[in-house]
């Protein structure tokens, strides 16, 4: 049995803290692609913001949902993104919801902000590939 030291440990963890925060924030960008698109009648009817993130309070509710999903999944550390979990923690409304999304933003993302989809395909080709190994 291999005994990891304490700098490991935390090494580990930043990596997991690291991943849970790049998560968190391409669903926000998702999410608020999707909102601006989809809830015109919000955007264009109110200036205030929703909290702070200028999404409705729809968007809202399945950003904070997919969030706590995120900070509370047990297999953080091996998962790529959760389309490719074999748990699926969602309730199946909001994981209609969240798939409608990521599916309506994933096609977009390359116009809005390529830096971004572009690293999100990376991250996805190289634990694709760790999977092969």
């Amino acid at each position: 049995m291999k005994v990891i030291g304490k700098f490991e440990q935390n090494n580990s963890l930043m990596k997991i803290n690291r991943k849970i925060y790049y998560e968190k924030n391409m669903l926000l960008y998702m999410i608020k692609l999707y909102c601006k698109h989809n809830h015109k009648e919000y955007h264009k009817n109110y200036n205030k913001t929703f909290g702070s993130k200028n999404i409705c309070k729809e968007c809202e509710e399945v950003y904070n949902y997919a969030c706590e999903r995120t900070s509370k999944c047990r297999f953080i550390s091996t998962k790529t993104f959760c389309s490719a979990c074999s748990s699926h923690c969602y309730k199946k409304d909001m994981r209609e919801k969240i798939k409608n999304i990521m599916i309506f933003s994933g096609k977009r993302m390359i116009f809005y902000s390529p830096v971004i989809a572009l690293k999100h395909v990376f991250v996805m080709l190289v634990c694709n590939m760790k999977k092969n190994i």
